[in-house]
Order: structure tokens, then C-alpha cells, then sequence
């Protein structure tokens, strides 16, 4: 942000045109195939221009670094199983140990591009080519010290640095964009499964088991339910609770007919002291 002295505001600078729609990434099309014939041959006969070079060099990881093996028939089978909450944290260890693999995988490669460099580098400098001790030669000197300035902004590597770091924060990006992918997805599906735990939860029990395994509050409610004895105000809890006729009647006879499951329910009852508590 640059400061005006003559606003009153501070003026905003605006973003790069190129950078639009890219989150910060220039875009990495390669002249290449849609060039006419003409042209392809005339590109043909003049020397690799940067973007043919960053091509080739991005084919040449790929090829050699993002090699994966074919899975297996079962694991094919795995993924066209439905997403659950276990599976999808699962991806996610998975993904966050395979952008770790490649991570070592590309530092190791840039390792190997600047190891490459620093012996060509060390390899093109000719120390026979400088004037012998006392000799003097403006002409030659003045070209040892071009020479020197070129090997010197070499050893620098500017560009390769800004290249190095791209390729970091693109994969680094790339990750991020799955990751969050996956996140949004485990959130969706645990508050679907709580939902469902909650559903199935609130249903009214079928036999004694179920009743038992019910929350306590939900056993309160279903316990008010059996002791009712006024039709309206069973058809009212019905309503109220999301219950059907046929859900309720498998409970209702047993407690009609089972003493001591009659006891338990009235016992559950005199425990409450909270009138809310009761539903």
C-alpha cells in the first residue's frame, strides 16, 4: 500500500493483471502445440526460448519424480467405497504422507540441478585464458572482467532460486487445495453421522435391548410415553416426537405384559424430580 501526501486516503496498489484468477501463480503455458506448422519449424531453428526450456524441465520431473505405482485391484475396489469419516481421515494421513514423499523428492532433485550447475559452472571457467604475471592488455583484461562479472551473476543463480521457490509453493498449493478439499468433506460427513446418531437415537425403541442402550433422556421421554393412558395426549407425544402407531405397539406390549420392566419404567419416573427432565 503507497501513502498520497496529497489524499486523503491511503491508495491501494493493485495486483498484477497476470496474476488474476491464478492465487498468486503466473500461468504455465508453453508455446507448443497450437503453433501453425510455419511457425514450429521456424521455432524449430532458433535457439530453446525460457518457456521451452521450463517445459522441458517440468517434463523431465515429471517423468522421473512423480512416477506412482499402479494400485492394486483391491485398492481400486476401495475407492469406489462409499466416503465414511474413517475413510476420509484416512486419505487425509495418506495425502499428508505422500506431499512429505514429495517434498523430499523435489528438494532432493533441486539438490541435484544446483550440484549440476556449480560443476558446469566450475568446469567452463578457463584459468589459462588470463594474462600472464606483468603482461598488461586492456582489451584482454577489460574481457576477463565481462567474464568474471558473467560467472560471478552465474554463482548467484538468481533465477534458478525464483525457480526452486516456485516450484515449492506450486506444490505446496497444490496440497493445500486437496487438503481443504478433504477437510470440507470430513466436516459434511461427521455432521451427517451425528445427525444420523442423533436420528437413530431419538427413535422409539423396539424391545428391551434398545430401550437400554437409549440416552437417558430419551428413555425418560419413551418411559412418560408407556404410562400414559389418555389416547389424545399419546397421539400428541406421537406428533411431537416423530413417532408411528407400529414403531410404539412391540414396546407397549411388553411393558404391558413384562412386571418388571412395568417397575423399571414407573421407578424411572419417581426418580426425576425435574419436571422437564421428564421428556
Amino acid at each position: 500500500m503507497f501513502l498520497n501526501p496529497e489524499a486523503t486516503s491511503p491508495v491501494v496498489r493493485l495486483p498484477a493483471s497476470k496474476y488474476e484468477g491464478h492465487n498468486g501463480f503466473t500461468s504455465l503455458e508453453y508455446p507448443g502445440p497450437h503453433l501453425t506448422e510455419a511457425e514450429q519449424e521456424a521455432s524449430a531453428l532458433t535457439e530453446p526460448t525460457r518457456a521451452a526450456l521450463d517445459a522441458h524441465r517440468t517434463a523431465q520431473y515429471i517423468l522421473t519424480q512423480k512416477d506412482r505405482p499402479i494400485p492394486t485391484l483391491e485398492e481400486m475396489e476401495k475407492e469406489l467405497e462409499p466416503d465414511t469419516a474413517a475413510r476420509i481421515k484416512e486419505r487425509i494421513t495418506d495425502l499428508e504422507k505422500q506431499h512429505l514423499s514429495d517434498l523430499q523428492r523435489l528438494y532432493l532433485w533441486h539438490a541435484e540441478e544446483y550440484l549440476d550447475e556449480a560443476l558446469d559452472r566450475y568446469l567452463s571457467k578457463d584459468d589459462l585464458q588470463y594474462l600472464a604475471e606483468g603482461e598488461n592488455n586492456l582489451m584482454l583484461e577489460e574481457s576477463y572482467a565481462q567474464l568474471a562479472t558473467a560467472y560471478e551473476e552465474s554463482r548467484r543463480n538468481i533465477q534458478r532460486q525464483m525457480q526452486w521457490e516456485d516450484d515449492v509453493e506450486r506444490m505446496r498449493y497444490s496440497h493445500l487445495v486437496q487438503l481443504t478439499d478433504l477437510r470440507a468433506k470430513l466436516r459434511q460427513q461427521e455432521i451427517q453421522d451425528e445427525q444420523e446418531r442423533k436420528r437413530r437415537e431419538a427413535d422409539f425403541p423396539t424391545d428391551l435391548e434398545d430401550f437400554n442402550r437409549k440416552p437417558k433422556d430419551v428413555q425418560l421421554r419413551v418411559a412418560r410415553f408407556l404410562t400414559l393412558t389418555e389416547p389424545a395426549r399419546q397421539e400428541r407425544m406421537l406428533s411431537e416426537f416423530g413417532w408411528a402407531s407400529r414403531q410404539v405397539k412391540p414396546l407397549q406390549e411388553i411393558y404391558n405384559k413384562n412386571d418388571a420392566f412395568k417397575a423399571q419404567i414407573l421407578a424411572s419416573l419417581i426418580e426425576v424430580k425435574d419436571p422437564r427432565k421428564r421428556f
